[in-house]
């Protein structure tokens, strides 16, 4: 007796061992993902679960967050270095920190500290108004008062020293064997109990209330003691009056601040002191505290006025320039060393109004959040690199960078918050969770960030305070669109390794994510890391979804679907 032959269907294999992310566009690449959370490039080509996070401290009130050489957070109105908090004192309020050299600037209070001495500390700003007599009489740059001067429209002939008032201004004469000549080291002393407490040598200050029209205006000092300043300015003989002199250096009101080049620089649009204004600034070279300094000299504070339409909306200091945005446009300074800075305007997608803490440099790349989504700008012109994150729109974000990825916090059009990752060197984008985050701070090779309840989270983890346990799911889209109809998937085969105790569990649907069936599940062994297979076998369908789920490490090292051909008899 014969048996028929049987003809065994023929198979084919498709093998994905290389994961590219996430990625929610129509049609995406085969080992992307739709939805993910708690998943990351580090072990890429693989797919691993994030490390887990250590909580570093609990704030009440979460206002700002930094590093120096160490941590440095705001909670509330007090500032903390170190953990250790210190005597100066905050408004209420969400906070800028700048670091310049061993100082810490804070805006909007415009105030700083000194974080290797944190006894040296202050306000940028300061405001002295005489009381009782004020004095003003010409002296040498250096505070040395000029002698035995006369004054008068001509000079007798026995003087040395004239003070001619004919002249319009008046100026100081000398006489030699050349006769009369114009004495340029001629200063003003102003002179009253207290009038110089808190400024300094080089200050540029305002000065209003003097008799002597000429000394009201801006001025740099020369000389500064307790009670005497130094401008330059000349005044008739000597000058007493009672009414209060006010004396202030002042800083500009400003949206954002960076520092760049040994200055701080900032920038203003709106309305300050009843006149519009869009302007960008610069703080004298190497000192915070000056920015009305206008000698002309190449370390001279700096100020300019715009054209450009609309709101700042976040600048960052990057590649050589310092760059301010806006929604629709970037002002490019480019510092010059003789003081001749030049700022270009470039037409081109900004930051997103509300994303000002989303700017972050990613290996000499300026990352940032647009109104097109995540931009990259090279010095060139910025680019989308988000068209994984698909139509979804974002807003509010908040990064930082670590070891080449930029971390984004930022919430979607539905209200719900996500943190995405982007591995700017292998262009690939990954989810972590919902973790809604205020601000970024590198600090001794980690990454930190404070979250809006408080909490200060060591990303990459720590010894203290760890997560229990990482949970985390990956789903793809529709798998089997592509795939001829006389074939059909028999099996999925998913190499896996598993941590201690991690737990596993394979679901599949057959309607879009409406429903899903649990297809295979598996628990890692106690003690040990163990790799296994997981087999999947669908029922006959055109097309279905696959979600992997579970708690603690995981990797997944590769996917393989095997297809069979079905019969073509009918």
């Amino acid at each position: 007796m014969f048996f028929p032959k049987m003809t065994v269907p023929a198979q084919s294999r498709v093998t994905v061992n290389r994961f590219m992310g996430y990625d929610r566009r129509n049609g995406g690449e085969l080992g992307c993902f739709e939805k993910m959370e708690n998943l990351t490039s580090d072990g890429y080509p693989s797919l691993t679960v994030r490390k887990k996070r250590s909580m570093v401290t609990q704030l009440s009130r979460p206002n700002g967050l930094t590093s120096k050489d160490c941590l440095v957070w705001v909670d509330g109105s007090s500032l903390y270095i170190n953990g250790e908090c210190t005597e100066l004192s905050l408004q209420n309020g969400e906070k800028q920190l700048i670091g310049m050299g061993a100082y810490l600037l804070i805006w909007p209070d415009k105030k700083y500290i000194n974080t290797c001495d944190l006894s040296d500390w202050g306000c940028l700003e300061n405001t002295v108004e005489t009381s009782g007599s004020t004095v003003m009489w010409l002296c040498h740059g250096d505070g040395t008062l000029w002698q035995d001067y006369v004054t008068g429209n001509t000079a007798p002939d026995e003087a040395t020293l004239w003070l001619d008032t004919s002249a319009s201004p008046c100026v100081l004469k000398q006489f030699d064997e050349n006769g009369w000549i114009v004495v340029d080291d001629v200063s003003v002393m102003i002179s009253a109990t207290g009038i110089g407490v808190g400024f300094a040598a080089g200050d540029g200050v305002f000065i209003r209330g003097c008799e002597a029209e000429d000394m009201n205006g801006s001025f740099v000092l020369q000389a500064v003691d307790d009670d005497y300043l130094v401008v330059q300015g000349m005044v008739e003989g000597v000058i007493t009056q009672s009414t209060p002199v006010t004396v202030r250096r002042s800083v500009p009101e400003m949206d954002f601040v960076v520092e760049s080049g040994n200055r701080l620089w900032g920038c203003k649009y709106g309305i300050v002191d009843g006149k519009a204004v869009n302007e960008i600034y610069a703080s004298k070279l190497g000192d915070f505290k000056n920015w009305n300094c206008f000698a002309g000299l190449s370390t001279d504070s700096y100020v300019a006025s715009r054209g450009s339409d609309g709101p700042f909306t976040g600048a960052a200091a990057c590649l050589g320039s310092v760059l301010f945005l806006k929604e629709n446009c970037m002002e490019r300074v480019y510092p010059s060393p003789s003081g001749a800075h030049e700022i270009i305007t470039l037409a081109c997608c900004g930051v997103q109004k509300g994303s000002d803490r989303s700017l972050a440099v990613v290996d000499g790349v300026l990352y940032y959040h647009g109104l097109s989504g995540i931009c990259a700008f090279d010095g060139s012109l910025p680019v989308c690199v988000s068209q994984a994150l698909g139509d979804m729109r974002y807003s509010h974000a908040t990064a930082g960078c670590h070891e080449g990825k930029y971390i984004v916090s930022m919430q979607s059009e539905d209200g719900a918050w996500h943190l995405f990752v982007y591995d700017t060197r292998r262009k690939l984008w990954h989810r972590e969770d919902h973790l809604r985050v205020r601000y970024f701070a590198q600090c001794d090779g980690g990454l930190f960030a404070l979250a809006e309840d408080g909490t200060i989270w060591a990303m990459q983890g720590g010894n203290d305070g760890q997560e229990n346990t990482v949970s985390w799911y990956a789903e793809t889209g529709e798998l089997g669109l592509t795939v001829p109809e006389n074939q059909y998937l028999e099996r999925l085969q998913l190499c896996l390794r598993l941590e201690d105790h991690t737990e596993v569990c394979a679901n599949v649907s057959y309607d879009e994510g409406a429903t899903w069936q649990m297809q295979g599940r598996m628990v890692g062994q106690q003690g040990c890391v163990s790799d296994c297979v997981l087999h999947i076998r669908p029922r006959r369908c055109s097309h279905f979804r696959l979600k992997l789920q579970g708690t603690g490490g995981c990797t997944l090292y590769s996917v393989s679907a095997v297809y069979e051909r079905g019969s073509d008899r009918p």
